[in-house]
């Protein structure tokens, strides 16, 4: 029997060995908590060993959406790389959660990538890589989502929360109660930094089959 494709998604924490174990791991719950919330999983997102997570989802935009949630959670106290892998996803122990297949082997081909690119000068802001090997495979999809790391590293953290708050689809008085500005203080953030065409662009990624 043919096995479906699928997207699996490998997620690592930067600089994790300096941070305060126990406050990161419980940082780590609360964002897969909230991503698993927002979007549907074959294989909700579940923390794995030390700072990496993983899930499997039924199309690269349920896997980036996915990607975008957690870390748009995590920041700005803490920042993730994401490797996304296309192809077969094959359970070998479902009790013990294992799980093999090319989905698996190009995620981690991914998620070591942007680890080494990132180290190259020009490259610093990279954190997300997609290898697909699935028919509906989309070759601007690995590109673009660099395009949005790159907008994500040139925001003070502050702004952080509102593109947060756009992302998550709340109204502007809502955003801006949860970040302790004024609405008019949140929508110049909007505007100042181009939050409405980066927030479109993750959207646009995010209806990837």
């Amino acid at each position: 029997m043919a096995v479906a494709p699928r997207v699996a998604l490998l997620i690592d924490v930067v600089a994790s060995r300096a941070a305060d174990r126990s406050a990161l791991h419980a940082a780590i719950l609360a964002a897969a908590d909230a991503a698993n919330a927002a979007v549907a999983a074959v294989d909700p997102l579940y923390p794995t060993v030390g700072d990496e997570l993983q899930g499997v989802y039924r199309s690269l935009g349920d896997a980036l959406s996915a990607a975008f949630t957690l870390r748009l959670t995590l920041a700005p106290g803490w920042d993730v790389r994401c490797g996304l892998g296309g192809g077969e996803v094959i359970v070998v122990d479902a009790a013990r959660r294992i799980q093999d297949g090319s989905a698996w082997w190009l995620a981690r081909e991914a998620i070591d990538w942007v680890a080494e690119r990132s180290t190259r000068p020009g490259y610093e802001a990279v954190r997300t890589a997609i290898r697909d090997e699935r028919p509906a495979a989309d070759p601007l999809a690995d590109p673009t989502a660099r395009l949005v790391d790159a907008h994500i590293a040139r925001l003070r953290p502050a702004v952080v929360g509102t593109l947060r708050g756009l992302w998550e689809g709340l109204d502007n008085a809502a955003a801006a109660e949860r970040e302790s500005i004024s609405p008019s203080a949140n929508s110049q953030r909007i505007r100042t930094n181009q939050l409405r065409p980066l927030v479109d662009t993750m959207r646009a990624l995010g209806e990837l089959p």
